[in-house]
């Protein structure tokens, strides 16, 4: 409040240069500044994932009919042994070899096919899911409303990955090479094909940019086995960079924000975009039990203490192999998922939710009939048990 004092002046006289008028003129791009100040903080409180996830939480989901412990039962479903789970978008995938399914959280069934795949699996960004066939040919892509189109390989399937923008690599047996690799835009278009003659491909990934594809090879190199990471750029099949990476064998390939990961037997390894190593994260002797990469810049490792038992490290690490944050584990482990700047652990008498330095940001006692856990990127968590899946909202 201005605290000096204006004189009002003679009312009977020619009227001065009011004080309201002049007020009328500051009021209003004050009035404008606090608008558009509101509007910003609006759009944080409902879109930003990264601020504010509490409160957009308590927005979004105000009338979610929640239990004592903030869980919301919002899926039911046949118990089936061998389905995989996927989260998107509050619907919730579920595939086994014999059915695909879509439920919504007003439990309405939103895609439903029957199948006969040898063995289904699913792998997602969150926004869109790729349910396909190990061994077959088929792959479905679905978002949060339903199929979005229906590929077929033309070999064996051997993996199936997802950038955060939609671009899908598909690495499949090819007759008369190795392996092949293909790559679908967000549309559903084919930008990049190429066919191995001499090494072997595990797994392919789109970079978070989509200008790039890299895989893991394995060959032999003086009478061993090794393993590298090769870099196409889309316009072209010729190798753009190639990282040899020492050590054991390479179980998968993913993008920890704009570099390449590969997560091997004994170490992971970060990849520029030139085909550089960035960095090594060395797992010490410890037994890589779980992992998971978040484009938020980290990777979450569960390393064994022995090959067997519940004693282990749960460790968070970031693009250039600099440990975010440590967490000594004693007892069973049933799953660990990442998504954003989240990592949910289901032990088998609690959820806690993480953050990437591995601060408890929130915990959960009553998960008995939970088997998995999904992490979402608001800081909400999919509970998923035998016959239903339930929504934490902390």
């Amino acid at each position: 409040m201005d605290k000096r004092e204006f004189e009002r002046g003679n009312p009977q006289e020619e009227r001065p240069k009011r004080i309201a008028k002049r007020k009328k003129i500051k009021l209003l791009p004050l009035c404008l500044a606090v608008a558009a100040v509101m509007a910003v903080a609006a759009l944080a409180l409902l879109w930003d994932s990264t601020a504010f996830d509490g409160l957009r939480r308590s927005v979004i989901y105000a009338r979610a009919e929640k239990d004592e412990n903030g869980c919301a039962l919002l899926y039911t479903y046949a118990a089936e042994k061998d389905n995989s789970y996927a989260s998107l978008e509050g619907s919730l995938v579920l595939a086994s070899p014999r059915r695909i399914a879509l439920l919504g959280e007003d439990m309405a069934v939103r895609y439903s096919a029957d199948v006969k795949f040898r063995q289904s699996a699913i792998c997602s960004n969150g926004k869109v899911a790729a349910v396909y066939d190990i061994g077959g040919t088929e792959i479905y892509i679905l978002s949060a409303q339903g199929l979005v189109r229906q590929l077929t390989a033309e070999g064996e399937i051997l993996t199936c990955t997802l950038n955060d923008k939609g671009a899908l690599a598909v690495t499949y047996n090819k007759s008369g090479y190795k392996a092949g690799v293909v790559v679908y835009s967000d549309k559903g278009e084919l930008l990049f094909a190429f066919n191995s003659a001499d090494r072997f491909l595990m797994t392919a990934t789109v970079s978070r940019d989509g200008r790039q594809m890299a895989a893991v090879t394995m060959g032999q190199a003086e009478g061993d086995f090794a393993s590298s990471v090769v870099i196409y750029r889309m316009e072209s099949d010729t190798p753009h960079a190639v990282c040899e990476l020492s050590g054991g064998a390479v179980y998968d390939l993913g993008t920890v924000g704009n570099t390449y990961c590969a997560v091997g037997e004994d170490a992971l390894h970060f990849i520029g975009s030139n085909g550089a190593l960035k960095a090594v994260y060395d797992f010490e002797g410890g037994y890589l039990r779980r992992c998971g990469l978040s484009d938020e810049g980290f990777a979450a490792l569960l390393l064994g203490r022995y090959k067997s038992g519940s004693q282990a490290r749960l460790v968070t690490v970031d693009d250039d192999g600099t440990v975010l944050g440590e967490v000594e584990v004693d007892h069973e482990v049933l799953n660990v998922s990442v998504a954003g700047k989240y990592v949910a652990v289901l032990y088998s008498d609690e959820l806690v939710i993480y953050d990437k330095q591995l601060q408890p940001c929130a915990r959960l006692t009553e998960v008995s009939a939970a088997k998995l856990v999904l992490m979402r990127q608001d800081g909400s968590a999919v509970l998923v048990g035998s016959g239903s899946a339930s929504l934490y909202l902390p």
